[in-house]
């Protein structure tokens, strides 16, 4: 397994929703609710708020893929490829 030597990446792309007409990314739990503007059917603002996010999702099955036991993934995921991060003193 080969391991970066950086501290940061980053990645620029650009974005599109694929399904409907709102890509609102949300922020973190400490940051409060993930509230957005949208228009309604009637073309006028209003505020919405996604009760669950793509992020939130995603960290769901993220739980369910690792084993923060072994510092890696589920045995039933062995194999595919994976990016393991660890803090300075190598905690997972």
């Amino acid at each position: 397994m080969k391991f970066l030597k950086s501290d940061r990446l980053l990645l620029e792309c650009e974005l599109e929703p694929i399904q409907g007409s709102r890509f609102q990314p949300t922020g973190f739990p400490s940051l409060g609710p993930a509230e957005f503007s949208s228009v309604s059917n009637d073309n006028k603002n209003i505020k919405s708020l996604l009760v669950e996010s793509a992020q939130s999702m995603a960290n769901r099955l993220e739980m369910v893929c690792v084993n923060a036991d072994k510092s890696g993934l589920v045995d039933t995921l062995d194999g595919i490829p994976v990016i393991i991060v660890n803090d300075n003193q190598g905690n997972f």
